[in-house]
């Protein structure tokens, strides 16, 4: 292969890789949804390091982790409440219960849906934010505990939406299935963009992790909340802008 060749295969290559990025963020079939979804898993991320750090060690995202607490606590292990995890537990489930009538109020376009569950999850977030302000540092116990349910409640919202959207490797919190497939489907390559995203996710969910524990632990829980305030914030506004817009991403997905 003369250099030019090598050249023009590597230029291709680099092409290639570019597009596999940018359809990453943003295609044909879910349109902007992907870039808005990593953005909800940065929150996500940030939103655990506050409830594992500052409110009773408990997921308000990572859910599931919960049902393992409240076996270790019925079993006597230190450190545990079974009332703690409930309360996270519940609070979800009354997430999810808001998050699917907000989307089922916008059937017909799912940046409307995204846009109406992200309304909820704003007013949750100033709530808990100003809360978090008025009683920290050390809250007491029925602040921390209204700060988690509402924490949870939001999670909720936000996991009926990733039902309702169906945007494939894209679920913001669950993320044992993406790094199953990042390491089963290793051989298609970083240029595709479903693996892009999947490595996306766990680095979206990693940093905000590191980015709440590093503003709880040398800032201020307060800090964290108000990193995910702003993430809420800003994914709100580009949900409304292009909920205002007729595509053919739109439209929801089948079952």
């Amino acid at each position: 292969m003369t250099g030019a060749a090598r050249a023009s295969s590597s230029t291709k290559r680099q092409a290639s890789a570019v597009r596999g990025f940018g359809r990453a963020f943003h295609d044909e079939a879910h349109g902007p949804l992907p870039a808005l979804l990593l953005a909800l898993t940065v929150l996500a991320g940030v939103v655990d390091a506050v409830s594992i750090l500052r409110l009773g060690h408990v997921f308000v995202a990572t859910i599931t982790g919960n049902l393992v607490f409240i076996g270790l606590a019925a079993a006597g292990a230190k450190g545990f409440a079974v009332g703690t995890s409930a309360l996270a537990v519940g609070g979800f489930v009354i997430g999810v219960v808001t998050g699917g009538r907000a989307c089922e109020g916008a059937s017909s376009h799912r940046g409307l849906a995204l846009r109406n569950v992200l309304a909820v999850k704003l007013g949750l977030a100033c709530v808990v934010t100003l809360i978090a302000i008025l009683t920290g540092p050390h809250f007491p116990r029925g602040a921390r505990d209204a700060m988690l349910v509402l924490l949870a409640m939001s999670m909720g919202d936000q996991l009926a939406a990733i039902r309702f959207l169906k945007v494939p490797d894209l679920l913001t919190v669950v993320l044992t299935m993406t790094l199953t497939g990042v390491i089963t489907e290793r051989k298609r390559g970083w240029h595709d963009p479903a693996m892009l995203r999947r490595g996306l996710s766990l680095v979206a969910f990693a940093v905000g992790a590191l980015s709440g524990a590093l503003l709880i632990l040398y800032v201020g829980t307060s800090a964290a909340l108000l990193l995910g305030l702003a993430i809420i914030v800003a994914t709100t506004i580009a949900a409304h802008r292009v909920s205002r817009t007729p595509a053919s991403w739109a439209a929801p997905r089948p079952a």
